[in-house]
């Protein structure tokens, strides 16, 4: 039996390339510079709404744009690629043949530009994938920031956000209450019995407790809601522009829905008790809020979670608490 050992021919990948060009005779002379190019699937457009629409719905990754056509009406399809299609790689075909004549069509974000004094096939086609690498190689990092931001603000035993989003949350929600009036509510949440649970069964057991009751929480918060662990069995959670009952709801729930987990869900673990402190404020400090939330939540550990709100009570010239 005769067995090949050659290696498979490379699979070329094509590249769904627009030129954007109101010449006739420019378009055609790319065109032609490009044909001998096997990387390219080309599509030409001879103005913005049609390179527009192309862009839009056909899986571009490059475009070749002529400077006028990126620069006229508004500039509106330079707007519309950094706003709707910031992937696809843009590089300009300019008349001249100097970069600061191109610089101020470069700033409204094109990668690279080409002369069409000079035009050339394989330096075209070179500075498009170059262009497309560039744009491609952004991208990579782009989404590594967003999830090296994401990471620094998660709390990783629950998923929840983490302490430091929490008080950044919570910052920017009083500062925006205080210039609208709108009113900012605060649940604190404790999970208790972690630490007897830690010592005689081991932290993983408490760890599965806190996760559990993270369960809960996200369960019962709304997508405006932000939902933080903010300590090792401490929650919080913030409610913008909600009032002091709508605290005293969301607490009720949450402590409802944990108590049908531990009797349908988690029948088998130890249960998960928890205890509420709710702080509202209309005006205040995000400071003055959390001292308020802290001080009701001390007041109520050891205690299990009510089915029925506390009674509500004010402190003169401070938040409302219950």
């Amino acid at each position: 039996m005769l067995i090949r050992t050659e290696p498979l021919p490379e699979r070329r990948t094509l590249l769904r390339l627009l030129l954007a060009e109101r010449s006739v005779a420019d378009a055609a002379a790319v065109t032609e510079l490009l044909a001998a190019q096997p990387e390219f699937r080309l599509q030409h457009a001879g103005d913005v709404p049609t390179a527009i629409r192309l862009l839009d719905g056909h899986g571009m990754e490059a475009a070749l744009v002529s400077q006028e056509l990126w620069e006229e009406e508004g500039a509106e399809l330079a707007r519309f690629l950094r706003e709707q299609r910031p992937d696809v790689a843009v590089v300009l075909l300019t008349s001249g043949e100097r970069e600061r004549e191109a610089l101020p069509a470069l700033k409204l974000g094109a990668n690279d530009f080409a002369s069409k004094r000079h035009l050339d096939g394989e330096q075209l086609a070179a500075r498009v994938l170059a262009a497309v690498a560039e744009s491609r190689a952004l991208r990579r990092r782009e989404t590594m920031v967003r999830w090296l931001e994401r990471e620094a603000r998660t709390d990783h035993l629950t998923g929840l956000f983490n302490r430091r989003a929490f008080d950044e949350r919570l910052r920017e929600v009083c500062a925006a209450g205080r210039s609208t009036r709108a009113p900012v509510t605060l649940v604190l949440m404790d999970v208790t019995g972690t630490r007897a649970v830690n010592e005689a069964h081991g932290h993983e057991v408490g760890d599965a407790m806190i996760r559990r009751a993270a369960t809960g929480v996200a369960r019962c918060v709304r997508t405006s809601d932000f939902a933080a662990r903010v300590g090792g069995d401490d929650f919080g959670l913030i409610l913008a522009g909600s009032d002091l009952e709508g605290g005293r709801r969301l607490a009720r729930r949450v402590a409802q829905e944990i108590e049908r987990l531990n009797a349908e869900e988690w029948g088998d673990e130890i249960p998960v008790s928890v205890v509420f402190g709710v702080a509202s404020g209309q005006g205040c400090e995000a400071a003055e809020l959390l001292a308020a939330g802290e001080a009701q939540l001390g007041r109520h550990r050891g205690r299990r979670a009510p089915a029925q709100p506390r009674a509500r009570w004010e402190e003169n010239g401070g938040p409302s608490v219950a």
